[in-house]
């Protein structure tokens, strides 16, 4: 699948014959299940119904259609789904098989069940309230010929296949990512690295308010972005010895035959970030809570830090 997927639509039209076919038939099976304020996108590369939080994932893959109703449906109906394979948080259900609507209802019902009185994040609050920021960086994109796609949740701008720029709204500032900001002369002496050690290439202009946005200067940023892909200006990744997995992450992979396929197809790069966030964490809890967050990542191929690079 594209990244610049981001809709259920686009995803599904991508597949042909019985493959299509059975998408739409589980799309439909699930909207119909769902509350009238459940919505679809795409998350982590998958088709997902939301409901105060990711409600159920699905993707195709070449003989089995996954289902990822998250490890609490998984281990409620472990009964129910002793036929098909599973793992903590994805169900395998072999295409050439009908599909068990039955489960699969039973499943939306018991997520809706167990989300109806989470609290949706106001991100109106969280994230301050940027209309106008917004408003001023899509009226600069008019004039720049880029490629708009959307990664990671958000819209993301490239040229050649490469990212150039994306921004986003925080509670205390509003930030413009530019991917290949580590080759940028900075005039202005405004760029910051987010996550040093972990973001190479990728440099972020930040503002406390909308009056600080000068129009001229992002847009000279972006064109001298544009120009260092025209160069060829790219930090190849570096080889690094990659550290085997120990402690829970371990006993994950070896008691999950499908997960630890999935972690053993990543890049050696990747499994390493994945292995560092699970032993940076000092308590058992916050073991167990990263790694509930990672999986679905690893499973829809993503690395930890994707995002800012």
């Amino acid at each position: 699948m594209t990244s610049s997927i981001s809709t259920i639509d686009a995803y599904i039209d991508q597949f042909e014959g019985d493959k299509k076919a059975y998408l739409i038939q589980v799309r439909q099976l699930i909207a119909g299940a769902v509350p009238a304020a459940a919505t679809e996108t795409i998350s982590y590369q998958m088709p997902t119904f939301r409901y105060n939080g990711n409600l159920i994932h699905f993707a195709m893959n070449k003989q089995h259609l996954g289902i990822y109703p998250g490890p609490a449906a998984i281990a409620h109906f472990a009964t129910q789904l002793k036929g098909f394979k599973t793992s903590k948080g994805a169900i395998q259900i072999p295409i050439d098989q009908p599909l068990p609507e039955k489960i699969i209802l039973d499943i939306v019902a018991f997520n809706i069940e167990r989300l109806k009185d989470k609290q949706a994040p106001n991100w109106h609050i969280n994230r301050g309230n940027w209309l106008e920021a917004e408003e001023l960086m899509q009226q600069i994109m008019l004039k720049i010929p880029l490629k708009k796609e959307f990664k990671w949740g958000s819209d993301i701008y490239t040229h050649k296949g490469k990212n150039v720029i994306g921004w986003g709204g925080f509670k205390n500032f509003f930030s413009l990512w530019f991917y290949n900001g580590v080759f940028l002369e900075d005039k202005e002496n405004v760029l910051v690295s987010a996550s040093e050690g972990k973001t190479k290439a990728l440099r972020q202009w930040r503002f406390r308010d909308v009056s600080e946005m000068d129009s001229a200067k992002i847009e000279a940023y972006i064109q001298e972005s544009i120009r260092t892909i025209d160069e060829g200006k790219e930090i190849k990744p570096a080889k690094s010895e990659l550290i085997p997995p120990s402690g829970l992450l371990l006993e994950a992979l070896q008691a999950d035959p499908i997960f630890h396929d999935h972690f053993k197809a990543l890049t050696p790069g990747r499994q390493k970030e994945y292995i560092q966030y699970i032993d940076e964490a000092k308590q058992e809890k916050t073991k167990l809570s990263r790694l509930e967050k990672i999986e679905p990542m690893i499973i829809a191929k993503k690395g930890l830090h994707d995002k800012y690079k």
